[in-house]
């Protein structure tokens, strides 16, 4: 399969631009838009959340992974082939925990442009056509980019980031940090959060914090919004007790 991860959103025309494109150029292979509201214009956190998003990928899947606001500057291009899976996008750290926690890893920087190249829709003109041509076996101009050569700043990101990452349409607030264990409090802004299993197991409109189905830290409220009652926004901290 081709997973898209962006921050794209479903208005307007880019999600659906690029998507044709992979579309066009790799017309057998099942595309999935798998999430098109990262972090806005933030690969620090995008790359946290791409990285717990990792058990939906398997070997020989294409990954075009598109948080670029760096679009039409210097930084590179980049093919990763982490543990089988294959992953498309900027060098901006995007990709720098799938490195980091890969057994098996090749970096690739892409050297293939196409005739006619827009300055700020590189996830159309260069990222897509590539995850096409890796997805059907294409050859595509590139070459190896040792590690010394990638993103720098990323390369000082924590394992774990002890961070709001996400805020999902309930209003429920994906952390960074992998999932904790019962035993432990969350601090999130001047109050303590306590662990539960599911939403249930609390009273209504009571907050908690649990292991979400991608294996991460998530604070929620039972049948309530988590970003209203901690005025939460993406970045804010929180702290292990």
């Amino acid at each position: 399969m081709i997973f898209v991860f962006s921050d794209f959103g479903v208005n307007g025309p880019y999600s659906g631009t690029m998507r044709s494109v992979v579309m066009r150029n790799a017309p057998d292979i099942a595309i999935c838009d798998l999430m098109l509201d990262a972090p806005d214009r933030n690969p620090r956190a995008s790359s946290y959340l791409l990285a717990a998003l990792g058990r939906e990928f398997k070997p020989g899947d294409v990954v075009l992974a598109v948080v670029d606001p760096g679009v039409g500057s210097t930084r590179k291009g980049l093919v990763v082939t982490a543990d089988g899976v294959t992953y498309v996008g900027p060098d901006n750290g995007l990709f720098e925990m799938i490195i980091r926690r890969a057994d098996d890893v090749t970096v690739r920087c892409i050297d293939w442009e196409p005739e006619t190249l827009s300055a700020s829709f590189h996830g159309r003109d260069i990222f897509g056509p590539v995850a096409a041509m890796v997805a059907t076996g294409q050859d595509f101009a590139s070459h190896v980019l040792p590690s010394d050569q990638r993103y720098d700043d990323a390369q000082d990101w924590p394992d774990a980031l002890a961070e709001v990452i996400y805020i999902d349409t309930y209003g429920n607030l994906m952390t960074g940090l992998p999932a904790q264990n019962s035993e432990i409090k969350l601090r999130i802004g001047d109050r303590m959060v306590t662990a539960a299993r599911t939403f249930s197991d609390v009273p209504l409109g009571e907050p908690f914090h649990y292991s979400n189905s991608i294996g991460l830290c998530e604070i929620a409220v039972n049948c309530g919004r988590a970003d209203q009652v901690f005025e939460a926004r993406i970045g804010m901290p929180v702290s292990v007790q």
